[in-house]
């Protein structure tokens, strides 16, 4: 009977799928031939395209599927291919007819709509222009690759074509930065409990890393500077909080007190390289990290920011020519 021999070479196809995808796209190509409209086959080869990550060839057999009959295997992986290309409130439509159509994927449907509203909070991207999208959901790919320099460049990208996206955007640039900001170098101070600046000192500090709350750290950390205002740690840390609320010329500006004070306080060269990069002030940051990269010691932790840096400039030399 054909319909059983349909079945049979289905359930080969699948069990091909795990290891050898190529013949299982071969088996349900062969199925298609019969059957031009099966709905298992077409999901069949659209899943082992989505494995290829082949996802417009994929999308194109799950809505051949569609076309047929609905059903709620492709709308699901409809929505997790719109996920997978940051088209976040598509992939939610798709989800809700999956379970239209199947009530009983309530418990998945909702694991996957929770994983994009931790995600993203559903970026309401429609709001947006079309260049500005496009650069919005690059940025979000690009995060999700931990290619965080080539992400925030995208991110910057498009609040420069809509202005509008800047408070949405800005929360996922933030993110970055506080990223970028955990790699920043403190050096270790030791504190004397019967010092009243050093009590401020430690109250600035538990604000900052444990109550994460920056705004009372600068509080803190102005007192401390009242008292003493050559203290090189204080500052360089009160150039960290201010990176982190977007005062970047701030924070550049403490650093560079950092350095007036102590010209061997070195360390600080590289948390204001970060923020000179993230300023797109290329030729400034690289400066920083060719003098830092003069210290042995510091070669493993800087080489990579200098060379990210050298790539860049090296491809926007190339575009101009």
């Amino acid at each position: 009977m054909l319909k059983d021999y349909i079945e049979c070479k289905i359930r080969e196809a699948y069990e091909y799928m795990q290891n050898d995808t190529q013949k299982a796209l071969e088996i349900f190509d062969e199925i298609l031939e019969i059957e031009p409209e099966c709905i298992d086959a077409l999901n069949g080869k659209a899943s082992t395209l989505m494995k290829l990550d082949k996802f417009e060839e994929s999308e194109k057999y799950y809505n051949k599927s569609l076309s047929v009959r609905q059903n709620s295997s492709a709308f699901l992986n409809l929505g997790i291919i719109s996920k997978h290309q940051n088209d976040f409130n598509q992939a939610i439509e798709y989800y809700d007819k999956a379970l239209k159509l199947n009530p009983h994927l309530e418990n998945i449907v909702k694991i996957l709509k929770d994983e994009i509203n931790e995600k993203n909070d559903v970026i309401d991207l429609d709001k947006f222009s079309r260049e500005a999208r496009k650069h919005i959901k690059k940025g979000i790919e690009l995060k999700d690759e931990n290619r965080l320099w080539d992400s925030l460049d995208e991110f910057m990208k498009a609040i420069e074509e809509d202005s509008e996206c800047k408070k949405e955007v800005n929360i996922m640039i933030e993110d970055i930065k506080r990223t970028f900001e955990k790699e920043f170098i403190y050096e270790d101070s030791e504190f004397n409990i019967n010092s009243k600046i050093d009590r401020i000192k430690m109250q600035a500090l538990k604000a900052l890393i444990k109550d994460n709350n920056p705004e009372k750290a600068l509080t803190l950390m102005d007192l401390v500077l009242e008292i003493d205002e050559n203290d090189v740690n204080i500052l360089n840390h009160k150039g960290g909080v201010l990176f982190i609320c977007n005062k970047n010329q701030e924070a550049i500006d403490c650093f560079d007190r950092c350095i007036n004070i102590d010209k061997n306080y070195k360390c600080v060269l590289f948390n204001k390289g970060i923020v000179l990069r993230v300023m797109n002030r290329l030729p400034e940051a690289l400066t920083c990290f060719d003098e830092l990269l003069k210290i042995p010691q510091n070669y493993n932790k800087v080489k990579p920011y200098q060379l990210e840096i050298l790539n860049k400039l090296h491809n926007q030399s190339t575009n101009k020519n």
